[in-house]
Formats: structure tokens, C-alpha cells, sequence
């Protein structure tokens, strides 16, 4: 590595293009690094074997200068100096699993997938939606330790509390953060501000311009969020009291910890964020609701095929309780009362009203016991394309032709319905 100590050559013009990272076509990247004085980063150009560092770099006769960020915010961010090899990914994967495991005394699974948070906050730019980790429990002192470590080894970490979403759209856009909420509770209105920022195309509107707040999340809260969106892209790791000693975990121990992996998490992005861009993993067997965080996982290892496979037992138990949840979630019932009610009445048409019926005697055969309003039944036939016909004195009506029964049986496809051709009226008869 090489200081850029003439900033530019004379052949590079126009102003400088202010920046948190770049990647280049032919692989080429521009990344923020720390400076000899908190609060004044500098970039770092990675061409080849070439490593060069100032305060502006040239590319391809463009000047390139650190991402104008606040400096308050940049004293807090956790950047690289240098970079350095970090071995195989299944090395340093299981050199941070191992790390996590001895500092926070978490089991192995949970060690697993704490450190692909890690690996997917290095490659954040190939995925297309952000995974959270969401953690809680009444060990706070160990779940603070698991923040504060995972800001030394995260990618471009920031700590933050108090967040509301006036600040939270006052961070600089396209820094590709790894955002560290701990706070007591998060309001509906920031819990779908983070959500929304986690979507890679997503850009959040706010005074006059267009945000980019895409980037990892570690959400350390009491809040519950069993109800909420989150679950659908989020790892939960539940921090509860243990006998386990752990080591000393000073301001000492933790720049240590931080010099050595921003250095190796650099080598391993510069290594594999092009494979991880182009990976195709095949995320079809995870219930629909978990693809994206199965894909987002399995990128953090691009080029192991193996560890991409241990995504499968990793997410088992969320994959399970997901698909049992769906056996009562509306978008389901509907779908299979349109195909109970086809099966017995082909080509004739059947009320809304009698329809949610069917569907209310699928539901209390499964343990439910909540009314289905006929208005809503109707809205949500309507969301999943099927037409009703007019009104009349009874109500609306759906005539039940073969396109409802195969618009039906695609819904069921892409809702991972198993075998929705065996569903008849029978089993409404059994569950009534």
C-alpha cells in the first residue's frame, strides 16, 4: 500500500466525486477508510495488486474524495486502515464465529448466523434486500456486548439510540451503513422506515431530494415484533442469563478486535463482491416469506457452495414456523375456499357471503376462532385478481369459470400451498 502523496496527476480534471465506496466494471473499487485523525477519513483505491490511500484518488481520470459526512457521525463510524488477507471465506467465517462465540457466549448456530451478518455487511451492495438482526431478551449486558462487538467487525457500523424517523433521514444517503439501533421501543412509523430502507431500489423521499439508506440493521429492543414485518427478512437471537465466564472486553480488547477484522473484511469484500453479485442461489425450497433473507445469507459465502447449503438447517425453525403460520394467514384461506367452492360447484356462481363461509369453517377447523367480515373476504378476492360480478340484492358474486380455478391454483403455487388439487368440500364439511 501507497500513500497518494501528489493527490491526482495532472491528467485527471473537474472536481472531485464525493464518496463512501465505488466498484468498478473491471473490478476496481474506491473504499472510505480512517485517517490519521477521527472525523477525516480518507479513500483508498484497490486496482489490481495496487492499493493507494489520500485524501482524493484518481480512477480512470476522475477525482475521487470522501463522502461528505457529518463529522460527528464519521467519529462514530467504524472504518478500515488497511487491508489485509483474510484466508478463505470458510476460514474467516469460522475465525468470526469463534470470535462471537468466546466474546458473547452464544451457542453455535446462533454464532453462525451472526457472522454471516458480518460477511453480508462486506458484499451489501450484490443483495437485494438487507437482513436485520433483531435482538432481545433480559440479558441486556450480553446483548450490549453483541452490539459493541459487532460494531468493531461490521462494515461501515454506526451506533445509534433515540431514533426517530426525522434522524434517522439525516444520516448521508448511500453510505451503506450498518445501522446499531438500541432502544427501548421503536415506533410504527420508524419500524416502516427502516423496513422500507432495507429494499436495495427503494429510495426514500425527504426534503426535496431522494435518500439512500439501504444497508444491514441490528435492532437491539425491547419492542415486540412477533407482528410486524420484520420476521419476514429478520434473525432473531434471544440473549437470556448464563453461568458462562466471558473475557475482558475493554476499550482495548475492542480496537484490537476492530484494527485486525475492518483489515480482513476489506480483503474480503475486495475478493468477493463480484461472485456474490452474481451469484443464483436457488432459494425455492424456504417458504416464499424467507427467500430474500435465505438469499441474502447464502451471498455472504459466494464461493463455497457448502456453507451456502448450511443456509437450509440455519433457517429450518424460522421456514417451519412460517409455513405453520400460513395454514391461517387470509391470503391462504381465500385462495382455498375459491378452489373448495369450484370443486363443488363448477362454472356456477357463488356469493361473496357464502364464500366467506367456507372460508370461516376452514379457519375454526384449524383452531381459529376470529369472524371473517364478507366486505373484507370481498376486498381481498379483489387484491388477489379475481372479478366479481355486479351487485345485486344478495350481494356480489364470483361465477366460479376454470380460469378463477387455475388463477387459484397459481395463487396456491406462488403462496407454497402443498397439494391445493386435493382440497374439496369435504374437509369443510369435517371442520365446520
Amino acid at each position: 500500500m501507497k500513500p497518494n502523496e501528489n493527490a491526482a496527476t495532472s491528467a485527471a480534471v473537474g472536481c472531485p466525486i464525493a464518496t463512501a465506496g465505488e466498484v468498478f466494471a473491471d473490478g476496481a473499487m474506491i473504499e472510505l477508510v480512517g485517517g490519521v485523525h477521527p472525523g477525516h477519513p480518507q479513500v483508498m483505491l484497490l486496482e489490481g495488486s495496487t492499493e493507494i490511500i489520500g485524501s482524493v484518488v484518481e480512477y480512470d481520470g476522475q477525482l475521487y474524495a470522501p463522502a461528505l459526512i457529518e463529522s460527528s457521525v464519521l467519529r462514530e463510524v467504524t472504518l478500515p486502515t488497511r487491508c489485509c488477507p483474510h484466508g478463505t471465506t470458510r476460514e474467516f467465517l469460522t475465525e468470526i464465529c469463534k470470535l462471537v462465540a468466546t466474546v458473547v457466549g452464544v451457542d453455535e448456530k446462533a454464532a453462525s448466523l451472526i457472522a454471516r451478518i458480518v460477511l453480508c455487511s462486506a458484499i451489501i451492495d450484490a443483495v437485494s434486500v438487507a437482513p436485520v438482526l433483531v435482538i432481545a431478551g433480559p440479558d441486556t449486558a450480553r446483548a450490549n456486548r453483541l452490539v459493541t462487538l459487532l460494531r468493531c467487525l461490521c462494515r461501515h457500523s454506526v451506533p445509534l439510540t433515540s431514533v426517530t424517523p426525522a434522524s434517522f433521514c439525516s444520516l448521508a444517503s448511500g453510505v451503506r451503513y450498518t445501522f446499531l439501533i438500541s432502544q427501548a421501543s421503536l415506533s410504527d412509523k420508524l419500524q416502516k422506515l427502516i423496513d422500507d430502507a432495507s429494499s436495495h431500489d427503494r429510495k426514500i423521499p425527504f426534503r426535496g431530494r431522494l435518500l439512500d439508506l439501504f444497508g444491514v440493521q441490528v435492532i437491539q429492543s425491547d419492542s415486540v415484533l412477533a407482528d410486524d414485518p420484520w420476521p419476514l427478512r429478520s434473525i432473531p437471537i434471544s440473549m437470556v442469563p448464563t453461568e458462562t465466564a466471558l473475557p475482558v472486553f475493554n476499550q482495548d480488547a475492542q480496537r484490537l478486535i476492530a484494527t485486525e477484522f475492518q483489515a480482513k473484511l476489506l480483503s474480503f469484500r475486495r475478493a468477493n463482491l463480484r461472485a456474490a453479485q452474481g451469484l443464483n442461489f436457488d432459494a425455492s425450497k424456504f417458504s416464499f416469506a424467507l427467500r430474500d433473507l435465505a438469499r441474502s445469507l447464502a451471498a455472504a459465502t459466494p464461493d463455497d457452495a457448502e456453507l451456502q447449503a448450511d443456509v437450509f438447517e440455519l433457517l429450518r425453525d424460522e421456514d417451519s414456523e412460517i409455513r405453520s403460520a400460513k395454514w391461517i394467514d387470509l391470503d391462504v384461506i381465500v385462495v382455498e375456499t375459491v378452489l373448495v367452492a369450484y370443486r363443488e360447484s363448477p362454472g356456477e356462481t357463488v356469493y361473496v357471503s357464502e364464500l366467506s363461509n367456507i372460508a370461516q369453517a376452514l379457519l375454526k377447523g384449524r383452531g381459529e376462532d376470529s369472524t371473517i367480515d364478507p366486505g373484507a373476504f370481498g376486498k381481498r378476492l379483489k387484491l388477489l385478481g379475481f372479478v366479481t360480478e355486479p351487485r345485486d340484492a344478495k350481494g356480489k358474486k364470483l361465477r366460479l369459470t376454470e380460469a378463477v380455478r387455475d388463477r387459484a391454483l397459481q395463487l396456491a403455487r406462488d403462496l407454497d400451498i402443498p397439494e391445493p388439487e386435493k382440497l374439496d368440500s369435504a374437509e369443510v364439511g369435517r371442520q365446520g
